[in-house]
């Protein structure tokens, strides 16, 4: 690695309704959260961008924001992708040790080479996941760095996604004005963040990852992503069906959606929200709101585990996560409907408390795993510029440091005491 220490990278994920932008700092072994935001988008469209001027301009305005905000402009990013027409491509890549000894450069090499693998033209390569090592006929999932051994053997999951998608999205950033310095599938950086391969050792797992208008459906069986398939159906049933039958404000339905459908609530009749509709106050409660919204609930709750059924049965607990993860009652739902084990998920990184930020937060680990990999040394930031912002605001307007003023302060009491 280069000789710095801290490194800043940039995550950003285009969904169909919103830019979200995750901005972390790799220092002293962890990640320090320092920005997470949102912005909103209308001009993706079931994976297709379907204004790619609007689309550029709304990149161009969250990166700015973001820069503002942090103090310095971003210059590249890492893109999370959607893991749309998902494919796997297992293998192995067999590597000689020349000098008799395992070292970080045999490993990259077996990943290079496993690139040149022919695939399916309708996908392409996104992450090359590393699923175990073979030395001296003896596998394991450890790093086998300083082993000794004349051939490693690298099993390999190429992981790959629609191609004409993956480059309409890195097309969009890049003609925004902001390099692409990596890509990553969001199923794939969920499971990395969540930790969700060494659990799927034992048992699989299956990952409903829910959002507004479609929901991912991923599988995660003996530390491998084996498919991940998107279901066109989300939140945006329930939001819908309430909008069509009160004309509320919308945006306003969702907060209801996630936070108070409650189907065992003591006090049903209870108002929760209030409008106003050309001039008349309207009100709704707690029993209209779960009898508007029961009957997609449960249409959406029978769909997914009607689609996941089969390896239900043959053993597998669900993790419930993505902005589905905030609404209890589909979490309850599924869980009598699947009759199997049932959590929910979200970060409990501070700052990132929000299962939204999950993929974007899981790319900082996969690039992390490339930089030590490679000796890396990048930021998505200009760095001293950064720095030299910090140091300013550790100043005060008569040019000391907070801790010089607090010993000087400290300094004067003692004094006054003495007097």
């Amino acid at each position: 690695m280069g000789n710095n220490i801290k490194q800043i990278y940039v995550a950003l994920e285009l969904s169909e309704n919103e830019i979200k932008i995750l901005i972390g700092e790799y220092f002293n072994t962890r990640f320090n959260i320092i920005r997470a935001e949102k912005y909103t988008t209308d001009a993706i469209r079931d994976f297709k961008v379907v204004n790619k001027e609007k689309l550029h301009n709304d990149i161009k305005n969250a990166i700015n924001d973001c820069s503002t905000k942090l103090g310095a402009a971003i210059e590249q990013v890492l893109l999370v992708l959607p893991a749309y027409n998902f494919k796997r491509f297992p293998l192995k890549s067999k590597v000689l040790i020349e000098n008799g000894m395992v070292r970080k450069e045999d490993i990259a090499r077996a990943v290079t080479n496993s690139l040149k693998t022919a695939i399916d033209k309708d996908v392409m390569v996104v992450n090359p996941m590393i699923v175990k090592y073979t030395v001296n006929g003896i596998s394991t999932r450890r790093l086998p760095e300083n082993e000794l051994c004349t051939d490693l053997i690298v099993d390999i999951d190429l992981l790959c996604m629609d191609i004409n998608v993956c480059y309409e999205y890195v097309s969009a950033v890049e003609e925004s004005g902001i390099k692409v310095l990596d890509i990553c599938l969001n199923s794939y950086a969920l499971a990395k963040e969540a930790a969700l391969f060494e659990e799927s050792l034992s048992r699989n797992i299956i990952i409903m990852d829910v959002h507004k208008s479609c929901t991912y459906l991923s599988l995660l069986s003996k530390g491998k992503l084996v498919s991940t398939e998107v279901v066109f159906d989300g939140l945006n049933s329930l939001i819908n069906r309430i909008y069509r039958i009160y004309s509320m404000p919308y945006n306003d339905i969702e907060k209801l959606v996630k936070y108070s459908v409650n189907f065992n609530d003591e006090y049903p009749d209870d108002i929760i929200y209030a409008w106003m509709d050309q001039g008349v106050t309207r009100t709704i409660s707690t029993r209209m709101l779960n009898e508007a919204i029961e009957v997609p609930l449960n249409a959406l709750s029978d769909k997914l585990v009607t689609m996941c059924k089969p390896i239900i049965d043959a053993g597998a607990n669900i993790i419930i996560t993505g902005e589905g993860e905030q609404m209890d009652a589909l979490a309850d739902m599924i869980a009598k409907k699947a009759e199997c084990k049932t959590t929910t998920y979200y970060p409990d990184t501070i700052g990132i408390r929000d299962p939204a930020f999950a993929a974007l937060y899981g790319a900082f680990f996969i690039y992390r795993d490339k930089v030590l990999m490679n000796n890396l040394d990048v930021n998505c930031i200009d760095l001293l510029k950064y720095d030299s912002l910090i140091d300013q605001k550790e100043l005060d307007s008569e040019g000391e440091t907070i801790t010089t003023r607090i010993k000087n302060l400290f300094r004067q009491y003692v004094e006054k005491g003495e007097n």
